[in-house]
């Protein structure tokens, strides 16, 4: 086929579709009369009270003092844990329970290996992180238990079995 009579025959189709749609617009009755729209009534609407801004050196002095207890990177500066994760440490023992740290690891794929060896074994574990000496290190912990002495327990079973010197440590949630 010539590249003309190609053309034609596009150009043939292109028209027909163009007549198809545009003839029955040709066609159609006009719409009928526009609906008159009445004018909406006054609404009575009720002014919002004011909402007070926060006094602004209050919000100052609050800032403070959470920059006093949480450093820059939001760790607690007291027990070097994130804000938000339970709290572990030798200096927490008001709680009235206990915990096993089993390991602080710099890498965290360790801490996920030795959590996943617990876990299979059926022990309750978590992984948090701390900060300590300002570097961010991954623990590893069994519990919580209500006495100090079922956390001394597991500790030195935990020394037999996985031959992990385990630290008992305060629990607060």
């Amino acid at each position: 086929m010539e590249i003309k009579t190609r053309d034609r025959i596009v150009g043939g189709v292109f028209l027909a579709a163009l007549a198809v749609i545009l003839v029955p617009m040709l066609f159609d009755e006009s719409p009928g009369p526009a609906l008159e729209i009445e004018p909406m009534s006054e609404l009575d609407i009720e002014r919002v009270p004011e909402i007070p801004l926060p006094n602004a050196s209050t919000a100052a002095s609050k800032r403070e003092e959470l920059r006093q207890i949480v450093d820059e990177d939001g760790f607690l500066v007291d027990y070097g844990t994130r804000v938000g994760d339970v709290t572990i440490d030798e200096k927490v023992n008001d709680s009235g329970y206990w915990a096993v740290q089993l390991g602080s690891f710099r890498e965290s794929d360790k801490a996920d290996a030795l959590r996943l060896r617990l876990k299979e074994d059926g022990q309750r574990t978590w992984i948090s992180q701390a900060k300590i000496n300002d570097e961010i290190m991954t623990r590893v912990a069994v519990g919580p238990f209500n006495e100090r002495e079922a956390a001394e327990s597991y500790r030195n079973e935990a020394a037999e079995r996985y031959d992990i010197d385990g630290l008992v440590v305060g629990y607060k949630p």
